[in-house]
């Protein structure tokens, strides 16, 4: 590969990487009986996958202000998918706590997730998958090299606030 060919990789890897994107998240047909606004699954997904959290936790691992998340998380909450509940180590915070109808939601769109990425990768052909999962090992190689976090974060962290 030329020098060029390498400046220019992390440009080509972006775009693709946001294509692949795009053909993973829900697509219309996922949520059309999905009663969530598209821009309040993360955080649904969030709250199912790690459990009770803090807004301010939430906040954190949505990658968004603390303004803007305590509003989606009144939304989430009016809507049924979430409930607040008071901490039982501090009952002075508040969790946000997936309720049923929050859980099963995600749940459903998490199966659709799923089946749709075995589709794609069942219509790799075998060399492909093999390709990518050897440059998606090194990539992670590259991040643990360079201090990268390939690790889930956890979102209980001690003094945050609801």
């Amino acid at each position: 590969m030329s020098s060029r060919q390498a400046d220019e990789a992390p440009e080509r890897l972006g775009q693709l990487m946001h294509r692949l994107g795009s053909a993973l998240g829900p697509s219309p047909e996922d949520v059309s009986d999905i009663d969530v606004p598209r821009h309040q699954l993360r955080a649904l997904f969030i709250v199912a996958k790690h459990g009770p959290m803090s807004v301010s936790s939430l906040a954190e691992a949505s990658h968004a202000s603390l303004a803007s998340t305590s509003s989606l998380a009144d939304r989430l909450v009016k809507g049924g998918h979430r409930e607040r509940q008071p901490d039982p180590a501090d009952r002075r915070r508040v969790l946000l706590v997936a309720t049923p109808l929050g859980q099963e939601t995600a749940e459903t769109l998490q199966r659709r997730f799923h089946e749709r990425f075995a589709r794609l990768v069942q219509a790799m052909s075998p060399e492909g998958r093999t390709a990518l999962e050897a440059g998606l090992q090194d990539m992670i190689r590259a991040a643990d090299e360079l201090g990268v976090r390939t690790e889930p974060v956890h979102h209980h962290a001690p003094g945050d606030h609801a």
